[in-house]
């Protein structure tokens, strides 16, 4: 049944339950309509489980997505194997290399000629 309504959320299986137990009453009271000497509890057991486990099923799913909202997007986990130094005798590349963007840009590019323009020299001081 969990599967069945999963795609619900929680007020929405709320909403379902309650139509179950008014579904539930108006169906007893045609049954007492028509005999009214009938017995209508087993229509109130069936009628009551169901909309008890929706109503169910509609707080686990709250509780849920509370748990899914309380977890950090990246784990400790990952943050501490990102922090911790390598094994020896194995390298990281991406710790040995320096980026590029460390360096500066090339001599010969445009950016390149303009720090050494404004760059201050020996001169200017």
């Amino acid at each position: 049944m969990h599967r069945m309504f999963g795609f619900l959320p929680p007020i929405g299986s709320y909403i379902l339950a309650a139509g179950i137990l008014m579904g539930t009453y108006f169906l007893q009271a045609e049954i007492l309509a028509m005999d009214p000497e009938a017995d209508v509890n087993k229509v109130w057991l069936v009628g009551g489980l169901i909309a008890f486990l929706l109503a169910f099923g509609g707080f686990q799913r709250s509780i849920e997505l509370r748990s899914e909202a309380a977890q950090p997007r990246v784990s400790s986990a990952d943050v501490l194997q990102k922090l911790t130094p390598t094994e020896t005798g194995t390298l990281d590349m991406q710790l040995e290399n320096a980026p590029a963007e460390i360096h500066g840009p090339d001599a010969d590019s445009p950016l390149g000629r303009v720090r050494a323009r404004s760059a201050p020299t020996l001169e200017h001081l």
